[in-house]
């Protein structure tokens, strides 16, 4: 039966693993992607720009998922140079504008971070900004101004002062007056801090949604294994890794075309949960202690619940999220037992930790292929058809990740190279 995914669902997956960075910013993207909406209808714009509009919303930091990167950004008035300021916009489109779906949501977000005094910079005036980039723009410092410990309401005639003093500077004035509009609206403030944000935006976004078929599910698979990889040059290519070597054995032990391509999607997207986990970790050069080792742990139960949130991924979601499991139940984070793994959640588990030997970290130089299978062929809770099928076509395997890896920096080195 052929794949058919709300796009929406897709997106507020992955706006809420980008979130994941730090519980200050949990649900930030969504609340702006509220914002930009009302605005948006405020402005009567047509319903394409509002549908992109919101999708951008939903995953304007995609380009800034580094915390020190972050904090910056929730300072209502942090200045840089255009360029500097304009860095992680430019990351974001990079990593979106292949995507047919998203490639004008990606146009909107290059330029969320221009102020509108900035449009006729000598850098930017060969550019055409959106007028949806502006309304992003302020939806944006808007959520930055809310104080989550205090009522919304009393914070009202503070924001709009706010927004209202940087009319013409920071802000386009038509963009502001629409906001100004909203501003007495009770219910637009409440819809901004509910708990069934979800379902708001489901529900607006219903009349000009997309649905994603099995080709569209593989490039969005590639999208967030981009977020998720270019935070640190220690896993820039690790997801294309493990998702080249688990297709290969899936391949040769028997999988249909369909399923492997679905292991390769989810060899993509198998770390979506480590957006939790810091760079001060990632980067960790000596041993983890138990906390930092337990923040490991919890991010494949966080890829479960965020790939859960999707129905019809279920297969996708158990191998993706299983690869840490052992087939003694001692693994992680479920505890499955051999009768529970199957045949994909073991190739994973074989696939992650095959590539992980063969990469270098913070800790320790990358292991050699001798190194790395004779660790493989000892490890009693790995499948043994696995293993064997490993090391029966270890060369081309090998061979293979090396190719996919080498297209990753190919395609995409003007992000890795500042890694």
């Amino acid at each position: 039966m052929e794949l058919k995914v709300p796009l929406i669902d897709i997106i507020l997956s992955i706006s809420s693993a980008i979130d994941l960075i730090d519980p200050i910013i949990t649900n930030h993207h969504k609340r702006v992607a509220y914002i930009s909406y009302s605005i948006a209808k405020e402005m009567d714009l047509p319903d394409k720009q509002i549908k992109d509009l919101v999708f951008a919303s939903l995953l304007h930091d995609c380009g800034s998922v580094n915390l020190s990167e972050r904090k910056s950004r929730f300072e209502f008035g942090f200045r840089c140079s255009i360029l500097q300021n304009q860095a992680h916009g430019n990351k974001g489109w990079v990593i979106l504008r292949d995507s047919t779906d998203l490639h004008d949501a990606a146009e909107i977000i290059r330029f969320h971070h221009v102020y509108w005094k900035e449009s006729s910079n000598a850098h930017l005036k060969s550019y055409e900004i959106p007028i949806t980039s502006h309304i992003l723009h302020l939806a944006d410092r808007v959520d930055i101004l809310i104080n989550r410990k205090n009522d919304i309401l009393t914070q009202r005639r503070y924001i709009e002062n706010t927004i209202n003093e940087n009319s013409g500077t920071m802000f386009m004035p038509e963009v502001v007056e629409a906001f100004n509009n909203l501003v007495p609206k009770q219910f637009f403030w409440f819809d901004i801090i509910s708990p069934y944000l979800d379902d708001i935006i489901k529900k607006v976004i219903m009349p000009f949604n997309v649905y994603v078929d099995d080709r569209g599910l593989y490039q969005y698979a590639e999208i967030i294994h981009r977020i998720i990889d270019f935070r640190s040059r220690y896993t820039a290519t690790h997801s294309i890794g493990v998702a080249t070597c688990a297709s290969i054995l899936a391949s040769k032990l028997g999988f249909s075309d369909s399923d492997t391509q679905m292991i390769h999607a989810a060899g993509l997207i198998h770390d979506m949960g480590m957006l939790s986990v810091s760079e001060d970790i990632l980067e960790k050069p000596g041993t983890l202690d138990l906390n930092e080792y337990n923040t490991i742990k919890y991010h494949t139960y966080l890829t479960y619940r965020l790939l859960d949130s999707i129905p019809g991924l279920e297969k996708i979601r158990d191998w993706a999220s299983f690869h840490h499991e052992k087939l003694d139940g001692t693994g992680y984070p479920f505890g499955l037992e051999s009768e529970q793994l199957d045949l994909g959640s073991r190739i994973l588990a074989v696939s992650d930790l095959f590539i992980s030997l063969i990469e270098e970290r913070s800790y320790r130089d990358a292991l050699s292929i001798y190194t790395t299978m004779e660790i493989i062929n000892n490890a009693k809770n790995l499948d043994s058809d696995v293993k064997t099928c490993l090391r029966k076509n270890l060369d081309e395997i090998v061979q293979k990740i090396n190719i996919s890896k080498d297209e990753v920096y190919k395609n995409n080195k003007d992000i890795l190279n500042f890694l």
